[in-house]
């Protein structure tokens, strides 16, 4: 068909119409495949590493502590370029004093649990995190108390270059409040998706409108962490009233949004019924 309408473009108007849409909406393509592909393969490259890097960050920290710090050093872009001018016999001093602070507070016999893998983007320069690097987060535990270390690491050669343990010393909490808060407040998206339903069948004018107000309009904020406990934010708008999050204790999270617009729309449909 492309073919007949390059062939008889100058007799036939309404092909050569067609043939100029074909072609734009074509050249749209050539410009959203690359992305596409790009995205996509930068999403796989980021979940691959994040694999690689929980396997590798729990085998560091079982290495440095229950054997000794030279053995854990081969876990260190010592060939990176960020690497070159590291002075070793320093390196070693500061991995023995993280290595013993953490034996003096929490014991060698550690479970871990993988918090996070990110990249931070700011307008602010010195907050980005640095070209071709990963922050990562891993929860440690021993039967009483965790705590939370972070690391760096390089992507192009998958080990760290840096380490650091957050100030985090917190007596484990009892999870099951959080769960118990978040099966209750079900009851929040349910009621407004009950509302959206109910405008739906309605007979009022710019329902879109309606229904976006009532899936974000949800606030004042009440925050249930696990660790802190019940925290109130008044303008903290919550996606459809709930937000959960449990990667753990210090971001296990319940957020709970005042229905506002779900309110007013069933009032409203109630009053118009009547």
């Amino acid at each position: 068909m492309i073919g007949v309408c390059v062939l008889f473009s100058q007799t036939d108007v309404g092909c050569n119409a067609k043939e100029t849409n074909y072609i734009k909406n074509i050249m749209k393509l050539k410009f959203i495949i690359p992305l596409l592909s790009i995205s996509i393969f930068t999403s796989c490259n980021f979940i691959n590493n994040t694999i690689e890097y929980n396997d590798s960050s729990k085998e560091f920290m079982n290495t440095i502590l229950k054997e000794n710090v030279d053995k854990s050093l081969p876990y260190f872009a010592l060939e990176s370029e960020a690497a070159k001018n590291v002075d070793i016999n320093q390196m070693k001093n500061g991995l023995e004093e993280f290595r013993t602070k953490i034996l003096d507070n929490f014991g060698s016999e550690l479970k871990y649990e993988f918090i996070s893998a990110n990249k931070h983007f700011s307008t602010v320069a010195e907050n980005n995190t640095p070209k071709n690097t990963t922050v990562v987060n891993l929860q440690f535990e021993n039967e009483t108390n965790f705590g939370v270390v972070e690391m760096l690491y390089d992507d192009n050669s998958k080990k760290l270059l840096n380490i650091n343990i957050l100030d985090v010393k917190e007596p484990i909490p009892n999870t099951t409040l959080l769960y118990v808060i978040g099966l209750i407040s079900l009851m929040i998206p349910i009621f407004n998706i009950y509302v959206i339903n109910k405008i739906r069948k309605s007979n009022l004018s710019k329902k879109w409108l309606k229904y976006i107000s009532v899936v974000i309009f949800n606030f004042p904020t009440f925050i249930y962490n696990a660790v802190t406990g019940l925290g109130f934010k008044i303008f903290q708008f919550t996606f459809l009233g709930l937000g959960f999050q449990a990667t753990g204790y210090l971001n296990s999270v319940v957020t709970i949004g005042i229905p506002i617009a779900g309110m007013y729309w069933f009032w409203k449909l109630q009053d118009l019924k009547k």
